[in-house]
This record gives C-alpha cells, sequence and structure tokens, in this order.
C-alpha cells in the first residue's frame, strides 16, 4: 500500500507542474540571468570570469531552487490536501514522514532539474573545463538536494503564517552557508587539479543526514500547522 501511495504523491506534483510549463521555465531563467548579467559587472578578463565561476554560479542555483521552493506545502495546507495525507496516515499506519519524502523528492525534481539543465550552458560562458563543469554538476545535484530538504523543514514550520515565503528564505538562507562553500570549493579544487573528493563528501554526508531528518521535522511541522 506504501509504496503505490508515495508514487501518486510523486506523480501527481510532477503532472501538476508539467501542466504548467511556464512555472519550470521560469525557474531557469532566473537561473541564467543571474549568472548571465554578473559578468557585466566586471571587466572581460577571462582569468577572473573563470575564477569566480564557482561562486556565481553555486549562489544563482541556490537562489533559483529556493524562490522556486520557498511556497511548499502552503498550497497543499490551505486545500485541506495535508488533512488527506494524515487520514491516510491514520488509516493505513504510513508515516507521514514518507508522503513528506515523497513530495520532497518531486520538488527537488521540479525545481533543481531545471536548474541543471542550463549550468553546462552557463558554465561555458565562464570558461569552465569538462572537468570543473562535471564536479559542478555533481556537487549541484547534492547540494540541491540538501537545500530542497531544509527548505521543506522551513517551509512545513512556517506553511501556516503569513508571508510564509520571506520567513522560508530567512531561516534557509544561514543554514545553507556551508552546502554554497563546499560546492564552490569542489569546483575550485577541480579547477586547480586537486581532488574534489572531501568537498563532494562533505555534501553527499549533509545530504545523508538531511534525508533522515528533515522528512521528520517537516512531518512535525505540517501536523502542527494543521493543528493551529
Amino acid at each position: 500500500m506504501t509504496g503505490p501511495l508515495l508514487r501518486a504523491i510523486f506523480l501527481r506534483d510532477v503532472s501538476q507542474a508539467l501542466r504548467q510549463p511556464a512555472d519550470l521555465a521560469w525557474h531557469a531563467l532566473f537561473f541564467a540571468v543571474v549568472a548571465a548579467l554578473f559578468p557585466l559587472s566586471l571587466k572581460p578578463d577571462a582569468a577572473t570570469l573563470r575564477l569566480l565561476a564557482p561562486g556565481v554560479l553555486w549562489v544563482g542555483a541556490l537562489l533559483a531552487v529556493l524562490l522556486a521552493s520557498a511556497r511548499m506545502f502552503q498550497d497543499e495546507l490551505r486545500s485541506g490536501w495535508i488533512d488527506q495525507w494524515l487520514l491516510t496516515c491514520r488509516a493505513t499506519g504510513t508515516p507521514l514522514a514518507l508522503l513528506v519524502a515523497a513530495r520532497l523528492a518531486a520538488q527537488w525534481v521540479l525545481a533543481a532539474l531545471p536548474v541543471l539543465a542550463v549550468a553546462p550552458l552557463l558554465a561555458l560562458q565562464f570558461g569552465l573545463g569538462a572537468w570543473p563543469l562535471a564536479v559542478l554538476m555533481a556537487s549541484l545535484a547534492l547540494g540541491t538536494a540538501v537545500l530542497v530538504l531544509i527548505t521543506g523543514v522551513a517551509a512545513a514550520l512556517a506553511g501556516g503564517l503569513q508571508g510564509a515565503a520571506l520567513l522560508v528564505m530567512l531561516i534557509v538562507l544561514p543554514l545553507v552557508a556551508p552546502v554554497v562553500i563546499f560546492g564552490a570549493q569542489a569546483v575550485h579544487a577541480a579547477m586547480r587539479g586537486l581532488s574534489p573528493v572531501a568537498d563532494l563528501a562533505l555534501l553527499g554526508a549533509m545530504l545523508a543526514v538531511a534525508l533522515l531528518v528533515c522528512p521528520l521535522l517537516a512531518a512535525v511541522g505540517l501536523k502542527a500547522a494543521v493543528e493551529a
């Protein structure tokens, strides 16, 4: 029973988003605009652009995914969908955290994949080579997953409040600073010919912890929002 239920939640969110493809394109467009406009404020020096590329691309990706995820759970709380989740959990004995995990997985697909799709083109604009680009993509895949998980907790805790999206961003930005730092450091290491394994391993460890903790915390937040 649990498998079909989780699959239904995941596919529902993905199918709803596919009916509005402009929203998916907006995430990628925002990332592209941020990364493309930044070089205009600098002198056209290839070495300078290459040096700043990891930080610029990481911050652009962070903002794009955060803006796409800040209102997570808000519509579900207003429409009563979370109430249906709670009733289903009581009827089937399924932990609410598993349903939340399926929703977070769908959110990563919808928010992060458009960003990852345009990242290689933007990296070429900054003159990144093949190996640094591969490290960038790996770090973004890991880091955006951590970002979505942490944002999910903040969105669940603030879901019933007015101005929840702004509150979520204020909560999440300080928490994800280490993700941006390690992600950018991994790319810098690859550009200098050093091994990025340590930084990528730290991102992987953060993701493992977030996968264990964040769905549980988000489930607690959603229960509190429904009961409030």
